[in-house]
């Protein structure tokens, strides 16, 4: 298609973005049933059917498109090494799943394939499809900056399932920091796979980090007043400057070629 293609291609791409939000977000309502509830509770009710349904939406755009330059190639050698820090806060995260009390595997098994389709639905539209849009006008640092907040203020949007604005705000500026590291990790490794992966297990350790604390009834409420609130930020802060870490030496005129 000639129109997803040249300058035409970064505002059809936001249109792809828009339509892919709506799948997501309207979707997870509908599924709901139009009732407030965490992700958590959404997860001991079956698959998120909207994220599967906002990927294969992904897939079917891509296809049609014909976009080449998505990044969906293996790793350039030598880079995945650079994955030692992100495995730390997996290892990290499964560690302390395992001190509260592992929840039940049917629902560490949910945990584990919803969220493997998060990490696809949400890598390939923003680090792949935006991403790559973007560079269609602009330099490789901006771009890098506006697919990071793009993917950053898109969860504000959880607060329209949940309910809790606050912390959908709070999410949507961790996001953006964790957005960081993923695109740095694209760009270092020239592949969407290490970022799809990585995405996947971090939000499969802190998911499966929430339900060990439901059922073993620890603190299930967060308490969102006073330093709490800096909690989440020290949690991905690390993350964030490892990003800005592996980005040091990357310049505006880098291409960043598909090879």
């Amino acid at each position: 298609m000639n129109f997803a293609h040249g300058r035409a291609r970064l505002p059809f791409s936001l249109l792809v973005y828009l339509l892919w939000a709506a799948i997501t977000i309207f979707g997870g309502m509908w599924l709901s049933g139009g009732q407030k509830q965490s992700l958590i509770e959404g997860l001991t009710k079956g698959p998120l059917w909207n994220v599967i349904a906002a990927f294969l939406f992904l897939v079917a755009v891509i296809l049609v498109s014909g976009w080449r330059d998505l990044k969906f190639v293996a790793p350039q050698a030598g880079t995945l090494r650079l994955l030692w820090f992100p495995a730390l806060y997996i290892i990290g995260f499964l560690s302390i799943a395992g001190l509260l009390g592992w929840p039940p595997l049917s629902l560490m098994l949910m945990i584990l394939f919803s969220t493997l389709f998060v990490g696809l639905s949400e890598e390939t539209m923003f680090r792949g499809v935006l991403f790559q849009a973007l560079r269609t006008r602009v330099k490789l640092w901006p771009a890098m900056i506006w697919t990071s907040v793009l993917f950053g203020s898109v969860h504000i949007l959880n607060a329209l399932t949940t309910g809790e604005v606050l912390m959908a705000l709070l999410q949507a500026f961790t996001a953006t920091l964790s957005g960081v590291a993923f695109i740095a990790i694209l760009v270092r490794t020239g592949s969407l796979w290490p970022p799809i992966l990585y995405h996947a297990l971090w939000d499969f350790g802190t998911f499966t980090i929430s339900a060990s604390q439901q059922a073993t009834g620890e603190a299930a409420a967060v308490n969102v007043g006073g330093w709490s609130l800096l909690l989440p930020v020290a949690l991905v802060l690390p993350n964030f400057l490892y990003g800005i870490f592996l980005l040091r030496n990357v310049r505006n005129e880098d291409t960043f070629k598909l090879k």
